[in-house]
Order: structure tokens, then C-alpha cells, then sequence
């Protein structure tokens, strides 16, 4: 398996920078394209939120309209800083695989308007990685579904970036273990990442379920893809595991965590399904992840 097509989807948002900077970090290491998509919802769904209510035409007509107008101004602004990103980055520009270029990184750029979630779901099924900025602060509706819809609905690896980071070319990857399915599918997704990379390390909460000798023995797997990872492991007892998990992955000066999202057994979505939420909403660095 190799990465050649990285989707970053924009918006409009201050965080649009940052999801591009990731994807072309990830796109570096594997020579890959860059699809930048800029999704929107459509201007009649301004309309949903007031189903039911009994609305003059005048009414209707402004809403409407001023959801045009914000289209428009989410559309120049994402475009905009696309621009100023390629100007930047001397990624070269491309209408299809077959272009005539010896660059080792392309881009290209497109925009759908209409259902984000179906949107997205269908644009990153068709593709190796997604790049999106974590749920902010106050985070919309819109951005919890592009990531949901992400992690979900596409069956690909996620990174989610913090939305005022500055992405750094990547050295070094931390492995958040727990034995999971999910844990060794983001693995599997992110090997051609793992195996570029120049260091890798093997983060788990040691416990009753995650002993360290299978700890031990994961890290050792590794070897056969050329990968000799360094285990760290800590006890899982009361710590905050998102918190220590980003810390332990810190000192390894890690520029990637890769994680599983949202395993299915009761007490592993207790422990990793938790951490997949804190992640999300409150990751300080950025995180691939896969379901």
C-alpha cells in the first residue's frame, strides 16, 4: 500500500492553512497529490432550521440571499488562501494524473456545494488520507460532521490537526497502542508513514488487558517492515490518558500520533473511545486516525 492522494477540504475557515500544511506533510513523504476540496452546505438549507414556521416570502428571500452572500465569502476566502498556500509551498498545480510535471508533490482544487456529510463521505472514499482541522472551541454542527463523516463513512486514515498549527515536515511518529482492532488498522493504514519516517515509538497504559510483554512484542512486529520502534509504556491507574498519551508522544518529539477511534468492546470504548472525544475536541497535536 502506498499514499498518492491526500484529501484536505477547506471552508472558508481560519483553519484552512493548517489542513493544508498537514496534507502536505503526509503528501512529502509519499510523493503524492493533493486534492483540495472546498465544501459548503447549499443556500436553501438556511431554510431548514425554520421547517415549520410560517415565513413571509420577504423572509425567505433574505435568508436566502444572505446565505449567498456568505458562500461567496467563504468561497474567496478559501480560494485565497489556497493561492497564497501554493505560492508558498511551490507545490505545482495539475488537471489530472496523466499531467506532464517531474514534481513530486501536486495539488489540484475543486469545490462541491451541497450535503457536507455525503459530500466528503464520497470525496474521501476515493481517496488515501483526509486532512481536517479538529473540532474547535465552538465548533459547529458542520465541522463535527465533516470529521464524523471522515472517520465513519470513508474507511480511510484521518488526521486531525489543531486549526492554529503550523504542521512541520515529519520525522517522527508516536503509535498509541492498546491491542485494539482499531489501534492495528491505523497502524496498517499509516505503515508507508511509519516506514519513512526516522524514528517511531510505541506509546500504551500498561493494564490488566495491555501487558507489556505484548507491548514488547507489537514494537518487535515492526521490525519486519524495517521499523525499529522504542516502547514506552506507562500504568494506566488514574491518569488522564489523552493528556499523557500527547506528553509521552512530546518527548519523543513526535509530529504524528497515530491512534485507533472508537473501539467496540465496553471497556475499550471506555478507555479509547473517551480519548477518541478528548482527541477531537481537544488534541493539541496532530493525530491520525482510522475506524
Amino acid at each position: 500500500m502506498s499514499i498518492k492522494t491526500v484529501l484536505a477540504p477547506v471552508t472558508g475557515s481560519n483553519c484552512d492553512i493548517s489542513v493544508l500544511g498537514a496534507a502536505l506533510a503526509i503528501a512529502r513523504m509519499s510523493r503524492a497529490h493533493i486534492q483540495v476540496l472546498f465544501l459548503h452546505r447549499n443556500p436553501q438549507d438556511v431554510l431548514v432550521p425554520h421547517v415549520g414556521y410560517e415565513l413571509s416570502m420577504g423572509v425567505v428571500d433574505s435568508l436566502v440571499e444572505s446565505a449567498k452572500q456568505q458562500i461567496n465569502h467563504d468561497r474567496t476566502t478559501a480560494r485565497a488562501s489556497y493561492d497564497a498556500w501554493c505560492a508558498d509551498s511551490g507545490v505545482v498545480e495539475v488537471d489530472n494524473p496523466a499531467s506532464d510535471h517531474d514534481a513530486d508533490t501536486t495539488v489540484s482544487y475543486s469545490e462541491v456545494i451541497g450535503d457536507l456529510f455525503t459530500n466528503l463521505a464520497e470525496a474521501g472514499r476515493m481517496v488515501d488520507m483526509i486532512c481536517l482541522a479538529r473540532a474547535s472551541d465552538d465548533a459547529t454542527a458542520d465541522e463535527a460532521s465533516l470529521i464524523q463523516a471522515a472517520l465513519m463513512e470513508t474507511g480511510k486514515p484521518v488526521v486531525l490537526v489543531p486549526g492554529d498549527s503550523k504542521p512541520e515536515a515529519i520525522k517522527s511518529i508516536a503509535i498509541a497502542w492498546n491491542g485494539s482492532r482499531e489501534s492495528a488498522r491505523a497502524v496498517s493504514l499509516a505503515m508507508p508513514l511509519l516506514e519513512s519516517a526516522e524514528i517511531v515509538s510505541v506509546i500504551a497504559a500498561t493494564s490488566d488487558d495491555v501487558k507489556p510483554e505484548d507491548v514488547t512484542a507489537f514494537a518487535d512486529s515492526l521490525k519486519w517492515h524495517g521499523i525499529n520502534a522504542r516502547p514506552s509504556m506507562f500504568a494506566l491507574n488514574d491518569v488522564n490518558l489523552t493528556q499523557r498519551l500527547q506528553d509521552e508522544a512530546a518527548k519523543t518529539d513526535a509530529q504524528l500520533l497515530v491512534m485507533g477511534a472508537y473501539s467496540h468492546s465496553r471497556l475499550r470504548e471506555f478507555v479509547l473511545g473517551g480519548v477518541t472525544d478528548e482527541i477531537i475536541n481537544d488534541g493539541r497535536m496532530p493525530v491520525l486516525m482510522a475506524h
